[in-house]
């Protein structure tokens, strides 16, 4: 055994001095979604020393899919805008939305915006006023994104209008919410109005009555909007009452001049003295609505629905039960599905990962899997995900840091709904390879996480040594089933006592895949 170990030992040395290997993502997906696989990924403008990033899309006329990004050389920043008219296969050559030089704002939950009317496209985006200060933009393409109108300021500009998101209704008719401070960055409120694109100022704004002495909302998680068919408004924001920063949503009938009473989407009594810069966010059809949303105790992120008249949610599930941390979740809802897409940190990397619920009661989260192809490059590569149906495929945009500069990825699957019916309830994981990841934290005191992919079923050993070949702990010696998998080691032996600092190497070998890397533990 020590014979054999050393030779193995001896050989990973060699490979990790010789290679650095990357796993290509082959989606294995057959089963109940047979027809989904996100095997199909691609940069939609590759652009060296350029960092893009912030991406929004919709779906149009023609089922033209257009997106926009913000993009960035050295502290140059523009709106930049592109279309894909061939299922995403080819984006046009992007076009360069803002007219005006001045300073764009963005940054993660509160970048550019993009809806469709017809072939009637609208942008809007934050930049800095004639008063040097934070104000919304307008532009609008009538030729399905050939050509742009001039921004237009639609926010006010003797104040500071942030965090905006809008929507437009079956009657064409533009719906904004945003958040609004003094020129000191006091608070000021949250307000609606809405709006023709040939008047941009035919109503004033309502302010949304949703502060006290001791609560108002989180004023750097931005809101989100959403419309029906009948043009009723939802409004969702994370509130923050005494530091306690749950999520809540308000409506707004057609015929109703002023919004409901808030209510409280999840009382996780999350308490937090800062901003978690992280909104709930959106996703209706004619009866019910879906909230996602992401809560710091325990750095989970959640969906939850109700229906669209009682706005009672009571169906909370969790996206990911595996113990890492998830932020940032994106839903769209169609054929009575909340598809989701969010960030989730394992042992240090951040990679983009999708699920699927039911809108039934007890539903849970099923089919995740991991959307981006590389996983390799630390904490907040991958970001920013937004998910977009576009006839019978679903699209998935992120900003991607793998090469170094910020890109724009995306990946698509192929949906047929006559697949999505009678599921039992089974979570489904597929990863790309077999694959031992790096131990995080490392160096680490006393616990850490080992963090590994299983292809397929099999008979899994992972086992602790000192750097004599010694067995220290055979942490794993069991048949497990395919999957993203972690175990943790809290430095101690077999026998349960605590083990001396230094460099130990910890080994995965299933079947006739075998891994070893080093890790140091500290006192």
């Amino acid at each position: 055994m020590r014979v054999e170990w050393f030779v193995d030992l001896f050989m990973v040395q060699i490979v990790n001095f010789l290679t650095t290997t990357f796993f290509i993502f082959n989606s294995v997906f057959a089963n109940e979604y047979q027809n989904l696989n996100w095997n199909f990924e691609n940069i939609l403008y590759p652009k060296e020393d350029f960092h893009q990033q912030f991406p929004d899309a919709t779906t149009g006329s023609n089922s033209i899919i257009h997106i926009v990004w913000v993009q960035q050389h050295g502290n140059q920043k523009s709106i930049q805008y592109s279309r894909s008219n061939s299922e995403g296969e080819n984006f046009s050559q992007p076009i360069q939305v803002n007219s005006i030089n001045n300073n764009i704002i963005a940054h993660s939950q509160s970048g550019p915006k993009i809806r469709a009317y017809g072939n009637t496209i609208f942008i809007i985006f934050m930049m800095s006023n004639s008063n040097n200060y934070e104000s919304i933009y307008l532009s609008t393409s009538e030729d399905n994104g050939n050509t742009w109108t001039q921004e237009i300021e639609i926010g006010f500009p003797d104040q500071r209008d942030v965090y905006p998101d809008f929507e437009i209704d079956s009657n064409g008719m533009i719906h904004l919410v945003n958040y609004s401070f003094h020129h000191n960055w006091h608070f000021d409120g949250v307000f609606y109005r809405h709006f023709s694109p040939d008047s941009l100022y035919s109503s004033c704004p309502i302010s949304i009555d949703i502060i006290s002495n001791d609560e108002e909302p989180c004023d750097c998680c931005q809101p989100d909007l959403a419309v029906t068919d009948s043009n009723d408004i939802f409004i969702a924001y994370r509130n923050n009452i005494s530091s306690i920063r749950d999520s809540y949503i308000i409506k707004k009938s057609i015929q109703d001049s002023i919004f409901s009473v808030p209510t409280i989407i999840a009382e996780h009594n999350d308490f937090i003295s800062f901003c978690p810069t992280s909104g709930p966010v959106l996703a209706l059809n004619n009866t019910q609505i879906a909230a996602s949303y992401y809560v710091f105790n325990g750095q989970n992120s959640f969906l939850n629905f109700s229906n669209l008249d009682s706005l009672n949610f009571n169906n909370e599930t969790i996206l990911n039960d595996n113990f890492n941390q998830q932020n940032f979740p994106y839903p769209i809802i169609f054929d009575n599905y909340v598809h989701l897409v969010w960030v989730e940190n394992i042992a240090g990397n951040s990679d983009i990962f999708y699920g699927i619920s039911e809108l039934e009661e007890n539903s849970t989260i099923q089919n995740i899997q991991r959307v981006n192809q590389d996983s390799t490059f630390g904490f907040a590569t991958q970001k920013d995900p937004i998910l977009l149906k576009n006839d019978n495929k679903i699209f998935c945009f992120w900003t991607d840091g793998r090469s170094g500069d910020f890109q724009i990825y995306f990946s698509k699957a192929s949906l047929d709904s006559s697949t999505m019916k009678n599921n039992n309830t089974e979570k489904l994981t597929f990863p790309p390879n077999f694959k031992l990841f790096s131990a995080y934290p490392n160096p680490f005191n006393p616990i850490t996480k080992l963090r590994y992919d299983l292809l397929e079923d099999g008979f899994v050993n992972i086992a602790i040594y000192d750097m004599l070949g010694n067995l220290v702990n055979n942490l794993v010696s069991a048949n497990q089933s395919s999957g993203y998998k972690s175990v943790q080691w809290n430095a101690t032996n077999n026998q349960g006592q605590p083990v001396s600092e230094g460099v130990y190497l910890y080994s995965i070998k299933v079947g006739d895949f075998r891994q070893t890397k080093k890790m140091i533990l500290l006192k």
